[in-house]
């Protein structure tokens, strides 16, 4: 070529942000405030859409050296995995356990589920104890591990009445390490909770403080990526734990801290059978992957079994209330001969209905099938209440397929 100025044109330096209100995560974690104003302090909701909103409060890599905690490495994991998501942070003082920030008493996940109002669609809730903190142990785990997920599940159900949708996480700390031994979560009737002890051994082994800590926001940014219909484990090389290049999960382990290799297959079988997520090894695939999205209830006779489960239906909610909502204290006309709903505003109802989970179908999110139904026998006149049935098809994950492959002899008759 002839001597010349070689032009490449840079695109994405703007920092401008794919709009997702399905990524508006949360997280809530103990921690020390940060003398000074306009710096952390506790109980303060705060809108960060990447890393540096966090150093601008004074949440650093140097924070959490000082103060021997995990505070901006679970806001950096996140938005490595998924720098388009956006994280409300909230943290509580270094004495409260992971089932007192989610109780819902306490003005910490529930003050900032309530700030947002309905903005976040997800929380994780991790600890940062103080110096000498020893964990008692109760079935395999952290006993304030599962005193969490019950609190959780109250507090889910308590916003639930409050229009808000958001389900949890909690970081499921100081596994010891025996399957046979850890609480079978698919007991437990949290369906709208989930408890990790995915962690990365370069981690674990930086700091005996944070030895029997769990990769929460790894796992909550895996989330957060995903789709809503979408497994967070699926093997898609976005969803890989691993990045060699930036040093993460070189090697994958537990929050007993010890490696994932240390267990046989039968260990990490019966873990993954009680509900937990880990980093799992594929045959055939490098890297490592989440086990599957659990959630802490039981499987048979159970819609939401699964965090894809939870994240469908809460949206198909939100978008079929947002749509309807309007019609509340509207007017609405009735056959003088029947007293019931005219057809045509009962059709209307019904229009709208279908209408708000269109969106969801052209996002891929559920398999199609949308129905609406208002019954039009209803004595509206005599109850002034109006039921609308909505419902659709999902999508379904292929958790195990079977492959039946042999030879074929053309001589063969």
């Amino acid at each position: 070529m002839r001597p010349n100025v070689t032009i490449n044109k840079l695109n994405g330096k703007l920092g401008r942000r794919n709009p997702n209100t399905d990524a508006v995560f949360a997280m809530v974690l103990s921690a020390p405030e940060v003398a000074g104003d306009g710096n952390l302090k506790n109980g303060v909701s705060y809108a960060l859409a990447s890393q540096k909103d966090a150093i601008a409060i004074g949440v650093t890599a140097a924070y959490d050296t000082a103060n021997t905690v995990l505070v901006y490495h679970h806001i950096d994991r996140f938005f490595t995995r998924n720098p388009n998501a956006t994280l409300y942070f909230l943290t509580a003082p270094q004495t409260a356990a992971l089932a007192d920030m989610a109780n819902v008493a306490n003005a910490y996940a529930k003050k900032l589920l309530r700030d947002q109002q309905g903005k976040v669609k997800y929380v994780g809730i991790g600890r940062n104890p103080a110096a000498g903190y020893e964990p008692v142990l109760a079935n395999g785990l952290d006993s304030d591990v599962v005193a969490a997920v019950a609190n959780a599940q109250a507090l889910y159900q308590s916003e639930f009445t409050q229009f808000r949708y958001a389900s949890f996480l909690i970081e499921g700390r100081s596994f010891n390490g025996t399957a046979a031994a850890a609480k079978d979560l698919r007991t437990l009737t949290a369906p709208n909770v989930s408890v990790t002890i995915a962690a990365d051994p370069a981690i674990s082994n930086s700091n005996a403080a944070f030895a029997g800590y769990a990769a929460l926001g790894d796992v909550l940014g895996l989330i957060s990526l995903a789709a809503v219909s979408q497994d967070p484990g699926e093997l898609d090389p976005a969803f890989n734990l691993q990045n060699t290049g930036l040093g993460l999960f070189t090697t994958a382990g537990l929050s007993s801290n010890q490696d994932i290799n240390s267990y046989v297959d039968a260990d990490l079988d019966q873990l993954n059978d009680k509900g937990y997520i880990f980093p799992d090894v594929i045959s055939g695939l490098p890297g490592f992957y989440l086990s599957d999205s659990h959630t802490c209830s039981a499987i048979g006779n159970n819609d939401y079994a699964y965090i894809e489960n939870n994240r469908t239906i809460e949206k198909a909610i939100f978008l079929a209330r947002t749509a309807i909502l309007p019609k509340v204290k509207s007017r609405l006309k009735v056959d003088p001969s029947t007293g019931q709903l005219e057809d045509d505003d009962r059709k209307a109802l019904e229009t709208t209905g279908k209408k708000a989970l269109e969106k969801m179908q052209d996002d891929g999110d559920i398999s199609g099938g949308i129905d609406c139904y208002v019954d039009p026998e209803q004595n509206v006149l005599a109850t002034s209440n109006v039921n609308v049935e909505i419902a659709f098809t999902p999508l379904s994950i292929g958790r195990q397929i079977v492959i039946s492959i042999g030879f074929s002899n053309p001589f063969k008759s």
